[in-house]
């Protein structure tokens, strides 16, 4: 009986305390002349609403002090000198070359030539000598060029030389720093 009592006194407390509980609501009046619109004079003029300044608190009253005349010396503040962001870093270029990745058909390395940031060319080489690399490594070099990462698609049949292939390529990427 006790935990009823006290389960339902603090659900009506915590009701009290929500529905009492205010959001501030910005006041909107009305202007006390209406607007017109200047395309066509015969509508009718519709009222204009303006937000109604927030009331400010008066401010408590300072004891009875004399002010001095005297103006008051305040020392220049410090004014910061703005500079010119410094320069971007030169775009990579040059040929990179990611180390060779073993794979379940040989060792797959690729070599990428960049040229302003931007892979221009790729080439895989299938060390291997797989007939499945020598198919997919010309495939997955334009996938290379086309992407601008190693965010490629595999290609069907060739799954491990694909792995290997993106795994050398983003270690090109990452030693061109792009």
């Amino acid at each position: 009986m006790r935990r009823a009592v006290l389960a339902l006194g603090g659900t009506v407390a915590g009701l009290a305390a929500l529905f009492s509980y205010k959001t501030h609501v910005p006041t909107v009046t009305a202007l006390s002349t209406p607007v017109t619109p200047l395309a066509s004079p015969s509508a009718t003029p519709t009222p204009t609403l303006a937000m109604k300044p927030p009331a400010t608190k008066p401010s408590a009253t300072k004891s009875a002090k004399p002010k001095s005349t005297a103006k008051k010396t305040t020392a220049p503040a410090d004014t910061p000198t703005t500079q010119a962001p410094p320069p971007p870093p030169p775009k990579p270029s040059g040929t990179f070359t990611g180390p060779a990745v073993d794979t379940n058909y040989g060792p797959v390395q690729v070599q990428i030539t960049v040229s302003d940031g931007k892979i221009t060319q790729a080439n895989g080489n299938d060390m291997g000598g797989s007939y499945i690399g020598e198919n997919a490594i010309p495939q997955l070099n334009q996938e290379a060029v086309q992407a601008q990462s190693a965010n490629i698609q595999g290609v069907s049949g060739a799954t491990y030389t694909s792995q290997g292939y993106a795994q050398s390529l983003q270690q090109a990427i990452d030693a061109a720093h792009l």
